[in-house]
């Protein structure tokens, strides 16, 4: 599944890419183009926006209306209306930034990373696109924490 995000909406598009999702976000395309990019490469629309909602309807593009409160109400809509169970699986995320799919690397290959992370880290992921290099930190332990909170929206009692 692909999607694609409107301009509201970056920090989901970030969270959707640490969950393995192909998810385009550039917060200066036009709604024209969002529809047109949508429509041409068989992605789902995420947006609160609802004139945008309303013509992705009249092209027969799929859209999640997404609420505006917080990221948890967020996720949870997503993958409720997709019935899908969220998996969080770091082997499978994609660069947060750019979207691209990241790749395990030795630890000898990391360059430009302080010196007390490489003395306390063993595993490191590198975007080959954009460079950024990855590792499981503090950040990591909140997206956890995240996931954790997430699931339980899709526990039956």
């Amino acid at each position: 599944m692909r999607f694609i995000v409107d301009c509201m909406h970056g920090k989901l598009a970030r969270k959707m890419r640490i969950y393995g999702y192909d998810t385009i976000y550039e917060n200066n395309l036009e709604d024209d183009e969002i529809l047109s990019r949508a429509q041409d490469e068989k992605r789902v629309l995420l947006t609160s926006d609802e004139d945008l909602i309303r013509r992705a309807y009249s092209k027969n593009i799929p859209v999640i209306r997404i609420p505006l409160d917080n990221d948890l109400s967020r996720m949870t809509k997503i993958f409720k209306v997709l019935k899908v169970k969220p998996v969080l699986r770091p082997k499978f995320s994609r660069c947060p930034q750019c979207n691209d799919i990241i790749k395990r690397i030795n630890k000898s290959d990391v360059k430009d990373v302080p010196d007390k992370i490489l003395k306390r880290k063993k595993v490191f992921y590198k975007c080959f696109n954009c460079g950024k290099i990855y590792w499981y930190g503090s950040h990591w332990k909140k997206i956890r924490e995240f996931e954790e909170t997430l699931k339980t929206q899709f526990r039956h009692p």
